[in-house]
Formats: C-alpha cells, sequence, structure tokens
C-alpha cells in the first residue's frame, strides 16, 4: 500500500486495517496527519490528486495538512522547472 492509498480510508477501514496494531491509537486524523506530512516531504506530483481529496476531508486536521503537503508538492515543481532568462 503507497502512502497516498491510505488517505483513501474511512474510519471503519481503517479501524478494520489497524485493529491489532499500536497505530490504531492515534486515531485515523493523526495517522492521515502523519501520511500528509510525509508526502509533503517527499510526495509526487502523481499524490496531489489523493491529497485534494483528503483536503476535503471533513476532519479539519486532515484537511489542513494536505493543503500543506499539496503546497510543498507544487513548490518542488516550480522550483524544478527550467529558468528561462
Amino acid at each position: 500500500m503507497s502512502l497516498r492509498d491510505y488517505l483513501h480510508l474511512s474510519d471503519a477501514d481503517f479501524r478494520a486495517l489497524f485493529r491489532n496494531s499500536p497505530i490504531k491509537r492515534i486515531k485515523r486524523r493523526g495517522f492521515l496527519r502523519n501520511v500528509c506530512v510525509a508526502l509533503g516531504n517527499v510526495g509526487d506530483p502523481s499524490d496531489l490528486p489523493a491529497l485534494e481529496r483528503a483536503a476535503a476531508d471533513p476532519e479539519l486536521l486532515i484537511a489542513e495538512h494536505a493543503e500543506w503537503a499539496i503546497q510543498q508538492i507544487r513548490g518542488r515543481q516550480k522550483q524544478a522547472q527550467p529558468q528561462i532568462v
């Protein structure tokens, strides 16, 4: 499962996937916030659709971190573009 795939987890899916894991303790909101931070640090443009959907999550913590990650990826894209002088 890629990092962006975790952003598709509903609360029920999250609980089922991590039912025997200590990750369950941080709950879906904390886990997906961490996924967004990781994607913001290492993600690429292929992660943007999943992050854009996460930015509409009703959980504000997830939505705000998804927006931050989108800005980070787009910022790296701009830096990678050749400068025309």
